[in-house]
C-alpha cells in the first residue's frame, strides 16, 4: 500500500515538473499579450505564431486569433447611422445642378448650414475640396456609411500571394469617394450615383499582390494621405476634420510599398486623383514613407506631384453656352503625420496637410454653339491645414478625445478673355476652425458608440475686380470685397453642433 502511495505521488510530481518546465519554456512567448484593457488596436498573437500553436490567444474577444490555416477570403462591413443638430436648427438646403456643369457636377449646397462657397464650386481638375461635411452640416437622423467589404487578403512570407478588395458604401459620407470615371463624369453632366445628401461609390476596388517584403496593389485605392480615414471605425471622431478636405481621399493607379525593417517602409506609385480612368492626361507620381522613430513616436509622410493636360468641353448656364477648357495644370500634395503614445492611456496626433494647384490654361465660350475667342485664365489654389487630437482611453470600453483642427483655402482667379474686352481677377479666400469634444463607448466587440459636440468658425473674404459687364447679382461676385457667413441662412459665422452616431459591425 506504502509503495502505491509513493508511486502516485511520483507519477504526479513528475506531472508537475513536466507541466511547469512547459509552462517556463513558453511563457516569455506571451509576455506581449497584454490584458483587455491595454490591447487597443494591436495583435499580440503575431509575436508567437510563428513558435508555438496558438488557439485561445484572445483575452477581450477583439482581436483573431492566429491560424495560418485560417481562410484568407472576407465578407465584412458595419453600418453608421446617427443624429446630429446645430443650434440654428438649419438644413442643407441644395441649388440645382446644371447640366454638364463640371464646376456643379454634384448637387452644391446654397444658403444652407455648411461651407457652401469654393468647395461645391471648382471641381474641375478633381483637387479642390468637396462639398460641406454632411454629418456636421445637417440637423436631423441620418445614414452616415453603409459599408461592405470583400476580397482577399495577401501575406507575402512565403512567396507569392495573390488577393484583392472591393469595398462599396452608401450613405451621406459617400459622395467623398466618389470618383471620376467610374461614379459620375466630371467633364459631361451631373450623373453622380445620388443626389441631395444620399450618394454611393466603390471605395475601393483594387488588385494587390503579396512577395516578400513587397506589396504591390492596382485598382482604385485609398491615400494615404492624413490622419483621419474614411472609414468611420478607423477614426475616433463622430464627424470629420477640416484638413479631411485638403488632400484626395481616393486614386486610380498602381502602388507599391517595401518593408525595409520593423520600423521603415517606403512606397511609391502612379496615381490619378479623385479619378479612376477619367483622363489619360492627368498623371501623378506619389511617394510616401512610415518611420517608428521610437516605440512611443510614429512619423509618417506622403507626397504627390503631378500634372493636368486634359482637354474639357463642358456645358453651363443651364445648356445655353458651351466652354472649352485646355488644362496646363500642376499640382503638388502632401501630408505630415506624427503620432506619440506618452503610455497605454494617451496617444497625441499631428497632421499636417498642404495642397497647390496651379493652373494656367486656355478656354473659350461658345454661345449657342458659335465659337468665340480663346482667352488665358490662370487659376491658383493653395489649400492647408493641421489637425490635433488628443485621445485618452479609460479602459477597454470607454475612451475620451479632444480635436482642435484649423484649414485655410486660398484661390484666384485671372480671366483675360478678349471676348468681352477686358480683364477679370477676383481672389478668396478662408479660415474655418472648429473645435471638438468626443468620446467611444464600445459595449461589445460589434458596437461603437460616438458622442460629439463642435464648435466652428468660419472667416471668409473676397476682392472681385471686374469689367461693367460683369453681373452683381446675389450669387455672383460684385466689384469690391465681401465677407460671407455660411451658417444660419448667411446670418452667422460661427455654429454649435453636436450629435450620436452608433456603428454596428457585422
Amino acid at each position: 500500500m506504502k509503495k502505491n502511495l509513493l508511486g502516485c505521488f511520483g507519477v504526479i510530481a513528475t506531472l508537475v515538473v513536466l507541466q511547469f518546465t512547459q509552462t517556463e519554456t513558453h511563457a516569455g512567448l506571451f509576455d506581449n499579450i497584454k490584458p483587455c484593457d491595454e490591447v487597443g488596436e494591436c495583435n499580440p498573437c503575431d509575436n508567437v505564431c510563428d513558435d508555438v500553436a496558438v488557439t485561445d490567444c484572445d483575452p477581450c474577444g477583439e482581436i483573431d486569433v492566429c491560424n495560418k490555416k485560417k481562410s484568407k477570403w472576407f465578407v465584412t462591413g458595419y453600418l453608421e447611422a446617427g443624429f446630429f443638430a446645430n443650434e440654428y436648427g438649419q438644413k442643407n438646403v441644395y441649388a440645382p445642378k446644371e447640366a454638364g456643369f463640371s464646376h456643379n457636377t454634384h448637387d452644391t449646397v446654397k444658403y444652407g448650414n455648411g461651407y457652401d462657397t469654393l468647395e461645391g464650386r471648382w471641381r474641375d481638375w478633381n483637387l479642390t475640396p468637396k462639398k460641406p461635411l454632411q454629418n456636421v452640416s445637417n440637423t436631423g437622423g441620418q445614414l452616415n456609411q453603409l459599408y461592405i467589404s470583400l476580397g482577399k487578403s495577401v501575406d507575402g512570407r512565403y512567396g507569392w500571394d495573390l488577393g484583392g478588395t472591393v469595398d462599396f458604401t452608401f450613405g451621406t459620407d459617400a459622395e467623398m469617394v466618389q470618383s471620376a470615371g467610374l461614379e459620375y463624369d466630371a467633364g459631361h453632366g451631373p450623373d453622380s450615383w445620388g443626389t441631395g445628401d444620399y450618394y454611393s461609390a466603390f471605395a475601393q476596388a483594387y488588385f494587390e499582390a503579396a512577395y516578400k517584403k513587397w506589396n504591390f496593389k492596382a485598382g482604385k485605392f485609398y491615400l494615404p494621405f492624413g490622419s483621419n480615414e474614411y472609414e468611420s471605425t478607423q477614426r475616433f471622431f463622430y464627424s470629420l476634420p477640416n484638413t479631411f478636405e485638403v488632400v484626395p481621399e481616393t486614386a486610380g493607379g498602381a502602388l507599391a510599398n517595401y518593408t525595409v525593417n520593423d520600423r521603415l517602409s517606403i512606397s511609391a506609385g502612379w496615381i490619378q486623383p479623385n479619378q479612376f480612368g477619367e483622363s489619360a492626361h492627368d498623371n501623378a507620381f506619389l511617394g510616401g514613407i512610415n518611420f517608428q522613430a521610437t516605440k512611443k513616436l510614429n512619423l509618417h509622410y506622403v507626397f504627390a506631384i503631378g500634372k493636368d493636360t486634359a482637354s474639357d468641353i463642358i456645358k453651363i448656364n443651364k445648356g445655353t453656352e458651351t466652354q472649352m477648357i485646355r488644362n496646363n495644370a500642376n499640382y503638388f500634395i502632401n501630408s505630415f503625420v506624427a503620432t506619440y503614445q506618452f503610455n497605454k492611456k494617451w496617444k497625441y496626433t499631428f497632421d499636417w496637410s498642404l495642397k497647390n494647384f496651379n493652373n494656367e490654361h486656355e478656354s473659350s465660350t461658345l454661345y449657342w454653339e458659335d465659337l468665340g475667342s480663346f482667352g488665358d485664365e490662370i487659376v491658383r489654389i493653395m489649400n492647408y491645414g493641421i489637425n490635433n487630437e488628443l485621445i485618452y482611453r479609460y479602459n477597454s470600453k470607454w475612451a475620451f478625445g479632444v480635436r482642435a483642427c484649423w484649414g485655410h483655402s486660398g484661390y484666384s482667379y485671372h480671366d483675360q478673355d478678349p471676348t468681352f474686352g477686358g480683364d477679370y481677377f477676383f481672389w478668396t479666400y478662408q479660415n474655418r476652425y472648429s473645435f471638438s469634444l468626443g468620446a467611444n463607448w464600445t459595449p461589445t466587440k460589434w458596437l461603437i458608440v460616438k458622442p460629439e459636440l463642435r464648435y466652428d468658425v468660419y472667416d471668409l473674404t473676397r476682392w472681385d475686380c471686374t469689367a461693367d459687364y460683369h453681373p452683381t447679382e446675389p450669387g455672383h461676385w460684385g466689384r469690391g470685397s465681401r465677407q460671407d457667413k455660411p451658417f444660419n441662412n448667411g446670418k452667422n459665422k460661427d455654429q454649435f453642433a453636436g450629435g450620436v452616431s452608433a456603428i454596428v459591425k457585422f
